[in-house]
C-alpha cells in the first residue's frame, strides 16, 4: 500500500469530516482551533501534501514560496478563495 498523503488542517472541522480525514490520510489537525501564526502556517505548508486552510489563513506569495515540493493541493474549507494567491499556486503546480 502506498504511503498516505500528509494533510494539514489549520482549524477544527465538523467531527464527521475530521473522522473521515483520519481514515484516509496522515492528517494533522489544529486541536486548539485558534488561527495559526504565520510561522506555524509556514511550518505546516512545508510538510503538507495537502493544506486545508480556512478564511483566517493568508496563503500569499511569500507563504507559497516557503511550501515544500510536496504541496500539491490547497483545499480551502469555506466559501471563497480571496485569501489564497491562486496565480502563484498555479505557477508552482499547486491546485486550489
Amino acid at each position: 500500500m502506498p504511503d498516505r498523503l500528509s494533510v494539514v488542517v489549520t482549524r477544527r472541522l465538523p467531527k464527521p469530516v475530521e473522522t473521515r480525514l483520519r481514515e484516509l490520510f496522515n492528517v494533522t489537525l489544529n486541536e486548539t482551533d485558534t488561527p495559526l501564526s504565520r510561522e506555524a502556517l509556514a511550518e505546516a505548508i512545508q510538510r503538507a501534501d495537502v493544506l486545508v486552510p480556512t478564511l483566517t489563513d493568508e496563503i500569499d506569495q511569500r507563504m507559497l514560496a516557503q511550501a515544500g515540493d510536496r504541496l500539491k493541493l490547497i483545499a480551502n474549507y469555506g466559501a471563497g478563495f480571496d485569501h489564497i494567491d491562486v496565480a502563484t499556486a498555479r505557477q508552482r503546480g499547486v491546485l486550489v
